[in-house]
């Protein structure tokens, strides 16, 4: 369990380092308007580059250990897809909120 903890702990602060700047964007710009804070969107926020850097550690390890990447294709290929996926979705969601962030009325 503690091993657990020890590898996901700087894929969490790297995470946490990408979604600070939204969380201070939208505390400025949005401290005049009468709405609470979107801590669901935050917390979707981190997961997703947490889920992107666990999915991307295994393929890193394997190529600083001098291994072949094709050694399992399929594995790989399925890690390549998911990483695509997580990127797609980060990105359409920061797309998404861009004008909440920035402070827009009625962005929702």
């Amino acid at each position: 369990m503690k091993n657990i903890l020890v590898s996901i702990k700087s894929p969490a602060l790297i995470s946490l380092i990408f979604v600070v700047p939204f969380m201070i964007m939208e505390t400025v710009n949005r401290r005049s308007f009468d709405q609470g804070f979107p801590i669901p969107l935050f917390i979707m926020m981190w997961l997703l580059p947490l889920l992107f850097i666990i999915t991307l550690m295994p393929i890193v390890r394997s190529i600083r250990a001098g291994n072949n990447l094709l050694v399992s294709p399929v594995a790989l290929l399925l890690r390549v897809v998911t990483l695509v996926f997580i990127a797609l979705m980060w990105t359409g969601i920061v797309l998404d909120q861009m004008p909440c962030f920035l402070g827009v009325p009625n962005c929702d």
